[in-house]
């Protein structure tokens, strides 16, 4: 979108690995991460054509059946998605 950015980091640790998505909007965001994970809600009000609001829901669903957290954080035009997976120590 324009005017926007978006950022992905990885931050490994000794029993787990960090996956945040980060995007900073033109416009502050007017909803909380409770509400914006909720199934067929869109955060951008002004869209009309494109988007079911599944794609968070969807998300979350996927991550935490991997056995993973699903966490989103909300600060002004900052909106930012955790995800959060233990490492399996068999796997090398």
């Amino acid at each position: 979108m324009p005017h926007s950015r978006a950022y992905i980091d990885i931050h490994e640790e000794e029993d787990y690995v960090s996956v945040i998505f980060k995007n900073m909007s033109e416009v502050e965001m007017n909803f909380s991460s409770e509400e914006i994970q909720e199934r067929f809600v869109r955060g951008d009000k002004s869209r009309h054509e494109t988007g079911s609001g599944l794609g968070l829901a969807i998300a979350k669903s996927f991550v935490v059946a991997q056995g993973g957290t699903f966490d989103i954080e909300i600060d002004g035009d900052l909106f930012k998605v955790i995800m959060t997976f233990k490492k399996n120590k068999s796997v090398k």
